[in-house]
């Protein structure tokens, strides 16, 4: 199987997306989907920054917050 599609897999098995310097050298960037009331991805919401300043606790914080946002328009998680 190709790079990408094990990646997209493990992307949407996770519900998380990791970009670790692949696009910019210094750049990490961590992103979580955001689901309309049907369930489908509308949006994402990432965070970018500096790799020396990178957190990985805001993996946490940011799949809370984008989970917060989809069931604000109506997504109800069947999976958890």
């Amino acid at each position: 199987m190709p790079t990408l599609e094990k990646e997209l897999k493990k992307v949407r098995r996770h519900g998380i997306a990791y970009d670790d310097e692949e696009a910019e050298l210094g750049l990490k960037c961590v992103a979580a989907p955001i689901h309309d009331d049907e369930g489908h991805v509308v949006a994402a919401l990432s965070v970018s920054a500096p790799a020396d300043r990178h957190d990985p606790n805001w993996v946490v914080l940011l799949k809370q917050t984008a989970d917060a946002v989809s069931q604000a328009l109506g997504y109800i998680n069947l999976k958890k």
